[in-house]
């Protein structure tokens, strides 16, 4: 072989390895496909709202200062207003057995509800309140309905992507005569968004 020939072989394996090396790399700075960024952390609230809480609490009247602890529950429904305030209906009370017959407290009206951090949460609301009592003995209701205010707060012990489990503080007062009746609660809620 003449040195011409090995000369022309040792450029074309030199262009060829040059080639090559350009091709991976080109291949390793390839534009890669877009994936959008995993969600945040925590709860993520938007849309609907709902959600309901069971727990235990004491109604408190005039005619009698702590009628007594009974079994509490609250429901709500409503819409996420931004991602920090929430806009909702909601249901809430207190039932306790007597020896004379049930005593309940219940509450309902428009709620607005607003997250000062990520896992503490103040509630305001305005509606009605029916403060009644069903006699055992002849089957009677006697109640009355009057304006109620209400106040909570809460913190979100478990939050997931659309759910949170919360521990809430409630109280509220309802404008009947002789004083008023009053509701104080402690509770366990569930809610999605």
């Amino acid at each position: 072989m003449t040195s011409g020939k090995r000369l022309a072989i040792a450029i074309g394996i030199g262009l060829l390895s040059s080639l090559a090396s350009l091709s991976a790399a080109q291949a390793q700075y390839a534009p890669r496909p877009y994936y959008a960024p995993p969600p945040p952390r925590g709860v993520y609230r938007g849309g609907l709202v709902i959600g309901f809480a069971v727990g235990g609490g004491s109604i408190i009247a005039d005619n009698c200062f702590n009628c007594g602890g009974g079994g509490a529950l609250e429901g709500h429904i409503g819409a996420m207003i931004n991602p920090r305030l929430a806009l909702m209906g909601e249901l809430w009370g207190i039932g306790r057995p007597t020896s004379d017959g049930t005593l309940s407290h219940v509450l309902y009206g428009v709620a607005l509800q607003y997250w000062a951090a990520d896992i503490l949460w103040i509630k305001g609301s305005l509606g009605g309140g029916t403060v009644s009592f069903d006699e055992a003995q002849t089957g009677a209701t006697f109640s009355e309905n009057a304006l109620a205010l209400g106040g909570a707060v809460g913190v979100e012990l478990i939050q997931a992507y659309n759910f949170a489990f919360d521990l809430q503080f409630r109280v509220a007062h309802t404008f009947v005569s002789d004083g008023g009746a009053s509701n104080i609660a402690l509770l366990a809620g569930f809610n999605w968004y």
